[in-house]
């Protein structure tokens, strides 16, 4: 697969991140040739010119390429990369650089010289002191007048990459669209340059001591759309109820991180948050006249080779976070509704950019309603779900992706005879228990902020039942919730049940949607030895999508353990993945899974990517992002009645969580619980795990055999600690090997993810206390400890469950 780079040369486009403008600009501006063997490290004085490089046209070079991304005319969808470029008048530049700072790294990316300028004419001749130097790196940045971005001054390279300003609130995104002159003062222009040599002239040269000057190129990518709706379509009762424009990075990023996938290098990082930009219904639609035009970071999501004609350019062959624009059709006479996905980027159909500097403008067409014959089109399907695939009622539920399920809601497989007791008494319905509504809560994407929803979308907002319904609600034995998940890679979703208040909720399930189906340890004979290995491999050949584990420790080898005859899951519940992909920073960030509070049967999400930032990663039943709530007063109650709500420095009582017996709080799936630590047997869960015979912590992807000091941990979505099965080595293991991701908890006293020292951290169903604290396990990057035996930790956390066999 060729990168985005080569890519992007084959069509005259020159990749800002990974290349110089190199412009001729006569013989008055002509470099010398370099000084042998210069100084390294003295000052000296750099005369800089500085332009602003001209506006790229997405479209490409000229009015009538040879092979539009979307062209196939009077096709059921028409979409057309249009060409808007025109020559620059000299106003649509801003009347100065506003915030000019130029700064110069060595190889390591230390910030080894440069100064902060102010603001600059365009064009004057202006000097800075940089260091005589070979092989370093240079940014020039315009902050704009308003300073989106804080001065880089004393900032690494490193620091300056994880700088972002969210788009949403920049001064760039409040700048008019065909803004000139000085009303693009709060524009961000940059120039990166990779590789030069700065010259005891005071020059500045490529390594090959060729001629340059320096142009600036603008931070914000223009998309415009434009749409026509067939008159024909709405003759046949086809109306256009949303447009919308979703997948593009939240934050703007002066040097993202690329990321090599099969698509080519690719940024921002696949974890970085994503947003849908606008979604235009109602009032707001009509007033688009049918065109929008915005600014927005810079989304290149590469090259796909299965793109190969605009049929192709869909959700199969596009990489999960590219950028599209998106339109909601309903027939209301039909009961149809219909998706129209429009994928944005660059002239040629495998081409799913959007660069820098560049204006794409897409004119789409929706001609028809040929949703059989056009895979760009997706009919949402309205018929009630209805399944006959019975489950036993637990708190969560492991579906495999495109499967359905029913179960009785009033029922639970670890209540009283069978009963969930906060709902009936007896098997009879409790006064104001009646179920009378069931819809989705919340939902995840599946590929972090980007993706498909991983339950789809409803028929509205106030009708769930295509995916999610309720029959014979009124009668505790034959009430049945029936609900299917699409085919996705695979997530969470939180579903609820309502009485006749529709925002206080009876009870609510979790979803959780992979291809992980894990096995139970069958019986053996106890003390035999070569019986309990077959039973285990049996376990473990069984369990399909990942596998199931058993630890070296004497609580699960001795017969006399708590865990003899148990086996535990290789992933934290809600998991999408067991073990990380070190290349991928969004196949690591699947090893998470979902935060509880100590007691409580509802996941919450943490982190997206690794770090301690916020993103939206849960989503309403229509694909709008909400946040998690984050209140005091928390109670038993209250967590039931508002199951998305992270309640600060509640403490909940009474062993809501067991410990010896599963309960109808326990967080797990049927045949599973969360496991106890703490008594005479069981407190060595963990027993053997030791730094450089079985255990490796991986730190920006290099792994390390003894422990590091807090300082040098780095935030890395792919960080966490490996306990090797024997056999196994750090350079080639399996799903047999044990992973725990690094990530931060939610802290009890905020519900904020913590923001210092990245762990590795898991409740017991234990208590220490009937009020405050429980027993947990913790694993540090800096000493790698084990702590299971008498630590302790308030139950407000928001921390990690793994799930153990419960009998």
């Amino acid at each position: 697969m060729a990168s985005i780079g080569h890519k992007l040369e084959t069509k005259g486009v020159i990749m800002t991140l990974l290349s110089l403008v190199l412009i001729s600009t006569g013989c008055e501006d002509k470099i010398d040739s370099p000084t042998v063997n210069p100084s390294e490290g003295k000052t000296v004085e750099v005369t800089l010119n500085l332009g602003i490089a001209d506006e790229e046209d997405g479209a490409g070079a000229t009015a009538s390429p040879t092979s539009k991304a979307g062209s196939n005319s009077r096709s059921a969808l028409e979409a057309v990369p249009v060409y808007g470029m025109q020559t620059k008048s000299g106003t649509d530049i801003p009347d100065k650089l506003y915030n000019l700072e130029i700064w110069q790294y060595d190889g390591s990316g230390k910030q080894i010289g440069g100064k902060a300028l102010g603001n600059v004419t365009v064009g004057s001749t202006f000097t800075a002191s940089l260091k005589q130097a070979t092989g370093c790196k240079l940014l020039l940045v315009t902050r704009g007048a308003s300073a989106d971005f804080e001065s880089l001054s004393g900032k690494t390279l490193s620091e300056v990459q994880n700088m972002t300003v969210k788009a949403k609130e920049s001064n760039i995104n409040a700048i008019a669209p065909n803004a000139i002159g000085n009303s693009l003062a709060n524009m961000t222009y940059y120039l990166y340059l990779e590789n030069v040599n700065i010259t005891s002239a005071g020059k500045i040269e490529s390594p090959a001591g060729q001629d340059v000057r320096l142009l600036l190129k603008r931070l914000a990518t223009k998309v415009e759309l434009n749409w026509t709706f067939a008159s024909d379509m709405t003759q046949k009762g086809y109306t256009l109820k949303e447009v919308k424009l979703c997948q593009v990075p939240a934050h703007y990023r002066l040097i993202p991180r690329t990321e090599e996938t099969k698509w080519g290098n690719v940024y921002p990082s696949s974890v970085a948050e994503f947003v849908d930009v606008y979604r235009l219904t109602g009032t707001e639609l009509d007033n688009a006249n049918s065109a929008k035009t915005v600014w927005i970071p810079a989304n290149a999501r590469g090259i796909s080779s299965y793109s190969n004609s605009p049929y192709y350019r869909n959700k199969t062959n596009a990489n999960p976070a590219a950028t599209y624009a998106e339109f909601v059709v309903d027939n209301s006479e039909k009961k149809e509704r219909l998706y129209y996905r429009v994928y944005l980027g660059g002239n040629e159909t495998d081409d799913f950019n959007l660069l820098e500097n560049t204006n794409y403008h897409w004119t789409v067409n929706i001609n028809k309603a040929d949703y059989v014959n056009d895979p760009r089109i997706q009919l949402l399907d309205q018929t009630p779900v209805k399944s006959t695939n019975e489950q036993p009622t637990s708190n969560c539920f492991m579906m495999l992706p495109g499967t359905n399920i029913c179960f009785n809601p009033y029922k639970h497989e670890a209540g009283v005879n069978g009963w969930n007791t906060e709902l009936t008494t007896d098997g009879s319905i409790k006064d104001g228990k009646e179920i009378k509504k069931v819809k989705i809560l919340w939902q995840n994407k599946d590929a972090g902020t980007s993706g498909e929803l991983v339950m789809g979308y409803p028929i509205s907002e106030s009708d769930h039942s295509n995916l999610v319904k309720l029959t014979n609600g009124d009668i505790a034995k034959d009430a049945r919730i029936h609900l299917k998940v699409p085919v996705t890679n695979g997530g969470n979703a939180l579903i609820a049940a309502y009485g006749t208040d529709d925002k206080i909720a009876l009870w609510s399930w979790h979803i959780w949607v992979s291809d992980y189906v894990p096995a139970l340890l069958g019986s053996f004979t106890a003390g035999d030895a070569t019986s309990r290995t077959k039973a285990i491999e049996a376990a473990q050949n069984t369990t399909r999508g990942g596998i199931v584990h058993t630890y070296q420790g004497a609580s699960w080898t001795q017969e006399s353990g708590a865990f003899y005859k148990k086996v535990i899951m290789d992933r934290n519940l809600g998991a999408i993945r067991a073990v990380p992909a070190l290349e991928s920073d969004l196949e690591s960030a699947r090893t998470y899974g979902v935060l509880y509070q100590w007691g409580r049967k509802d996941p919450m999400p943490g982190s997206a990517d690794g770090s301690y930032e916020e993103a939206n990663t849960i989503f309403n039943a229509d694909g709008y992002t909400i946040p998690l709530g984050k209140e005091d007063g928390g109670s038993l109650a209250n967590s039931i009645a508002n199951p998305s709500t992270f309640y600060r420095k509640m403490y909940l009582e009474n062993g809501l969580w067991g410990p010896s017996t599963k309960t109808i709080y326990d967080p797990c799936p049927k045949g599973w619980k969360v496991p106890d630590f703490y008594n005479a047997t069981n407190y060595t869960m963990f027993d053997g795990f030791a730094f450089g015979s079985n255990l490796a912590l991986v730190n920006n992807k290099k792994w390390l055999t003894s422990p590091i000091a807090e300082s040098a941990a780095v935030i890395k979505a792919t960080n966490g600690l490996l306990y090797l099965y024997p056999g196994e080595t750090y350079a080639d293991y399996s799903c047999k090997s044990v992973w725990f991701p690094m990530y931060w908890m939610r802290e009890a006293g905020t519900g904020l993810l913590r923001t210092s020292a990245a762990c590795f951290v898991m409740y017991s169903a234990h208590e220490s206390s009937k009020t405050t604290y429980v027993y947990y396990t913790e694993i540090k990057a800096p000493c790698a400890l084990i702590l299971t035996n008498d630590d302790k930790a308030v139950k407000a956390y928001g921390m990690s469950v793994r799930c153990i066999q419960e009998k």
